[in-house]
């Protein structure tokens, strides 16, 4: 072969073995998790997402293991995927049932239900969940229960115990919102029976007030005077200055000036 060939040759073998991508050693554990732990502090969640992923999928049973999926359940809450940070920390309670770190889990299972329930507009300005689905809100009052009845010393158990106040008004604001609704089309004994409702299981709420006022001008539109009369002195006897009494009388400004009757409420209204 020709001398003027060989450093050709050569030339194209370096070129070839420098083209040739170099393989990066594999993460250890130790690496991974800090690559994970570093996203989260950066507030990259997603990125945090996936080197948790890819943690657990190479180590699940390792050192880490645990703390990863309690990141997990914080990084998915923090990127607003709560129905993942839900089904996260369901996991880790069935894994983990005496974990130290179970009663996070529980507030973190709470809060992630709690939040699951808000629309788009709920994140830019408060508005009404009353006439809401509030199934989402249930899970999370049960999970709110269940952490201050297992850990009532937890650092989670204060906040827990409030947000439990605030479903549980959500709840008699429900049952008020289907009071009017049945008040408004002329079926006055569905709306007390709603009313009572709130009364006997909502005590302590803001809605009593209003349900005792429902209550008092439907026993008026079905004939019981003396029913109405009981629901009346309830409300001034407890709330002497409510804004549903004027001059010893029971007022409700949306209250219907005539009975609409049952065909109303068979037709929404349309009729």
């Amino acid at each position: 072969m020709p001398r003027l060939f060989w450093p050709l040759i050569i030339a194209v073998m370096v070129s070839a073995c420098s083209s040739k991508p170099v393989e990066s050693p594999e993460r250890t554990e130790v690496e991974q998790y800090k690559q994970a732990r570093e996203s989260l502090e950066a507030k990259n969640y997603l990125t945090a997402i996936d080197s948790l992923k890819e943690l657990e999928a190479r180590f699940p049973y390792g050192t880490y293991a645990e703390q990863a999926q309690l990141d997990l359940i914080y990084a998915q809450f923090m990127s607003q995927d709560y129905p993942a940070a839900v089904v996260a920390a369901q996991r880790f309670i069935r894994s983990y049932p005496a974990h130290p770190s179970l009663d996070y889990a529980l507030y973190m299972h709470g809060l992630s239900n709690y939040y699951l329930e808000r629309g788009l507009f709920d994140n830019i300005m408060s508005t009404d969940k009353s006439s809401r689905d509030l199934s989402a809100a249930r899970n999370a009052f049960e999970d709110f229960e269940r952490l201050v009845h297992r850990f009532p010393d937890s650092d989670y158990a204060p906040d827990a115990r409030s947000r439990m106040v605030f479903i549980r008004n959500q709840f008699a604001a429900q049952e008020l919102h289907a009071a009017r609704y049945y008040a408004r089309r002329g079926a006055y004994i569905a709306a007390i029976n709603r009313a009572q409702y709130v009364v006997r299981h909502y005590q302590g709420t803001p809605s009593v007030p209003e349900a005792l006022a429902i209550m008092a001008k439907g026993y008026e539109r079905i004939n019981q005077p003396e029913l109405a009369d009981k629901s009346r002195r309830v409300l001034t006897q407890n709330w002497p200055d409510s804004d549903y009494m004027n001059d010893d009388r029971v007022t409700l400004s949306w209250w219907p000036d005539k009975d609409n009757g049952i065909l109303s409420l068979l037709t929404f209204d349309l009729l």
